[in-house]
This record gives C-alpha cells, structure tokens and sequence, in this order.
C-alpha cells in the first residue's frame, strides 16, 4: 500500500463523481441505463464487471446478474461441469446462466449472489472443492462428472 498513490486515486475518483455525476454519483447511475451505468463505474480505478455488476445490484440500481468475483467457477461446476481455464469465460458463462435462470428481481438475485458466494467460499473452492460434503452433489455436474455418477 502506497499512501500516495491511494489518495492520488481517491482524489481522481471525488473529481470524477463531482465533475461527470453532479457530485451524486447514485443518482447519475438511476438516470443511465445498466450497460451505461456498468461501463461509467467501469471507469473507476479497480472497478471491473464483478465490481460494477455488484455495485448496481446491492445499490438497488439495476437487478443485474452479478457473480461473486471470488468464485465465478461454481455455478460452471453444478450446471456444465470442468470450469474453463479462462477467469472472463466463466464470469460471463455464470452470469449468463443467472439471467437466464433467475426472475430479474433484486431480492432473488441478491440472494443467489450471497448464496453462491457462500458456497464458493465454504465448499466449493477453487483449488480443492469439498465435493464429498457439498450437499448438492446429487445434482452437480462436476461432481457427476469427476464420479462418474450421473445427475438426475
């Protein structure tokens, strides 16, 4: 942590939310669009799709189908099986399944992101998922798949 370059950057983000935004950066974001919306945050340092997809939906702002950044892979794992190897291929494939399996409600999609952000932190780990114990192995592609065992 460089204190310098930390207040550097806040000091861009103030100027940016005082000068684009009228100094209320929610209210700009409410009068946008959701691809409008994501790609202003996206121009904020350190702001990717997770953050900004985050951002709209837990700011009550566009019921966007937002993937826990930490865990992309386990929405792959229940639904196809073998993640790809590629971080943006699977944040995009797991969103993609959301939007198209989640009621575009932001109490649904809050949940689910919470749940599979549980998940991904307790069970099913990057490195080493915990498919023994996971209680959704029944219905896991992944686990079918590394099983041999199929899903109903």
């Amino acid at each position: 942590m460089v204190p310098e370059l930390r207040g550097a950057r806040l000091r861009e983000i103030a100027e940016r939310v005082r000068d684009a935004c009228d100094a209320d950066l929610p209210a700009k974001l409410r009068q946008l669009p959701p691809t409008k919306a994501r790609a202003l945050l996206k121009g904020f340092p350190g702001i990717g799709d997770p953050g900004a997809d985050r951002i709209l939906l837990f700011g009550g702002i566009a019921a966007l189908a937002a993937v826990p950044s930490n865990c992309p892979e386990v929405l792959i794992r229940i639904r196809v099986g073998t993640p790809n190897a590629n971080y943006n291929t699977n944040y995009r494939d797991a969103q993609h399944l959301m939007q198209h399996e989640l009621t575009e409600d932001f109490a649904v999609r809050t949940r689910a992101f919470l749940l599979v952000q549980q998940h991904g932190q307790q069970l099913c780990k990057r490195t080493n998922p915990k498919c023994g114990i996971c209680p959704l192995q029944k219905s896991c592609a992944f686990y079918a798949g590394e099983t041999g065992r199929a899903t109903p």
